[in-house]
């Protein structure tokens, strides 16, 4: 989730907040709250595929993400941390965090985040986001870096919405779906996604990463294809291609910038305990 082309000439992560947080009902019905389950999962960036100039010949990072269910809405906790070295020899470091609560009706949106590349000053961005209900549009008003305010267009949705919508169309079997998602990443926070659901796998395979919460649980194959909304190109910002399974896990990430590619695998998935609502 950068905000804007960096050392090796890419933007950032949009979306990664909305793929992690992915949920779907199983067998058909639809997608709700109780599909989802809260957890605390860590995955490790490496490499991918490299060519281009100038090149990226070695990855490595962490991404830490906690997704927790409140009795209102939903809150994202991520923290991110990663190091890419060139051909030349340069590595360039960036971190960033993001934390951000989105309500339940899909309609009220807050985030916070924060980003530092190569040793230079923090740069934090904060704000609150409103639609007029759903398939409208509404308004992003930021409190930081400087106070704005940016009108988001009719049928715009939040990370978790987008989620819902997703995987929703997997289950009916819908090969494409096209949404205009804000996250509050990037320069804008808003971009277009193209999803493709590749493959269903069977709820009997087995997951790369032992664990109670994805063991015997279907998931997904899918494509993701993010469109900068600014520069309007035909071709997408960068591709996403992962397993998603039917409680909300996200495994097999792999991030698509044309010159490389970046891996991130689950090494660590904890369940969290539900809200307790009255």
């Amino acid at each position: 989730m950068f905000s804007h082309r960096g050392f090796f000439g890419f933007k950032s992560f949009p979306g990664l907040a909305a793929v992690l947080a992915l949920s779907v009902a199983a067998g058909g019905a639809p997608v709700s709250a109780a599909a989802i389950a809260p957890h605390f999962a860590v995955y490790k960036l490496s490499l991918g595929k490299s060519h281009g100039s100038p090149g990226v010949t070695h990855a490595s990072g962490r991404i830490e993400f906690k997704w927790i269910e409140g009795c209102d809405g939903w809150t994202i906790n991520q923290r991110t941390r990663m190091v890419l070295t060139s051909s030349q020899g340069h590595d360039f470091e960036s971190s960033w965090t993001l934390d951000a609560w989105e309500s339940k009706d899909g309609l009220s949106y807050r985030f916070a985040v924060r980003r530092a590349d190569d040793g230079e000053a923090p740069e934090e961005t904060r704000g609150k986001a409103r639609l007029e209900g759903p398939g409208l549009g509404g308004r992003v008003d930021y409190s930081a870096p400087e106070e704005r305010v940016l009108i988001l267009p009719v049928g715009t949705v939040f990370p978790t919405q987008h989620s819902q919508d997703v995987l929703a169309a997997a289950v009916r079997k819908e090969l494409l779906l096209w949404r205009t998602v804000f996250d509050g990443t990037g320069r804008e926070g808003l971009f277009g996604v193209n999803a493709a659901v590749a493959r269903t796998i069977p709820a009997g395979t087995a997951p790369s990463f032992d664990s109670p919460l994805i063991t015997g649980v279907a998931s997904w194959r899918m494509q993701m294809a993010y469109f900068d909304t600014e520069e309007q190109s035909p071709e997408p910002d960068h591709e996403q291609a992962l397993r998603i399974y039917a409680n909300g896990v996200v495994d097999q990430l792999e991030f698509d910038y044309t010159d490389f590619a970046l891996k991130a695998s689950l090494e660590q998935l904890e369940a969290l305990p539900p809200p307790d609502c009255p």
